[in-house]
């Protein structure tokens, strides 16, 4: 019997749901791989194209209605640190995962499980969706001059889904697994926000219907600035290796503008 997830997202070329068949642990090992290698996988034409437009229709809709909008900075560690270094812009539109429609085809996809026990077998441990009432998932939107500066996430694991792509910029910058270096060497960090280590960071433009695996804790990363009249869209699930996890105080407030 096909899935009723066929119609949200690609399961001929991604069979997540058959992990155990040829092709399907043919991408479980490849991926696995990738991540290790660069702390980032990326799964091109994931959803649907009709799922993709769905989506951001409602997601349009749904932030500008009740979205919450920041305009300011962020720190690096966003309260997950001991370093108190802040970032210098951090502008965008969010969408909260309880303002987010129940009906809503991201809800159903955070809520699958094949896609939980997939992030588990590549990450290599069980990791459990957040228990955080307004960040488990949310949609992101920057518009025209918006970006978010360099920064770690409060999650151990997130997934990405790209749904809507600017003319120009909204680029995913990363440096893959640098926390400890920026942890323990300051300068790390300044070398990495002056563009001084650009041999160490990749790009990750976006992609409409591309999903992709990233260790945001353990990865530095931003987006760089969007330009045009055509906004970036992505919507953010997010997984940890315990049960209880979920966004602090300063990142709810941040994102959302509430604690709860």
């Amino acid at each position: 019997m096909r899935s009723p997830m066929a119609a949200l997202i690609d399961l001929d070329r991604y069979p997540i749901d058959r992990p155990d068949s040829g092709p399907g642990a043919a991408l479980l090992k490849e991926t696995r791989k990738t991540f290790e290698d660069t702390s980032l996988a990326v799964f091109d034409g994931f959803l649907q194209p009709e799922a993709v437009n769905r989506v951001v229709e409602e997601t349009v809709s749904g932030v500008g209605e009740r979205g919450f909008r920041f305009e300011g900075s962020n720190k690096v560690f966003l309260g997950t640190g001991e370093s108190g270094a802040e970032g210098h812009t951090h502008t965008k539109a969010t969408l909260a995962y309880d303002l987010i429609a129940t009906d809503s085809p991201l809800k159903a996809l955070y809520a699958w499980d094949p896609l939980l026990s997939f992030v588990s077998a590549v990450v290599g441990q069980p990791v459990y969706r957040s228990v955080d009432p307004v960040g488990a998932m949310t949609v992101h939107v920057h518009h025209g001059g918006d970006e978010q500066d360099w920064h770690f996430d409060v999650s151990e694991y997130t997934l990405v889904l790209h749904l809507l792509a600017p003319e120009e910029g909204g680029v995913l910058e990363y440096v893959p697994r640098s926390r400890s270096s920026v942890e323990q060497h300051e300068e790390a960090l300044r070398g990495i926000v002056e563009g001084k280590h650009q041999h160490l960071t990749r790009e990750l433009p976006t992609a409409p219907g591309a999903l992709v695996l990233h260790s945001g804790r353990a990865s530095l990363h931003r987006v760089t600035p969007v330009h045009g009249i055509t906004p970036r869209i992505s919507a953010t699930l997010s997984y940890n290796s315990t049960p209880d996890g979920q966004l602090n105080e300063y990142t709810r407030q941040l994102y959302f503008g509430r604690e709860r």
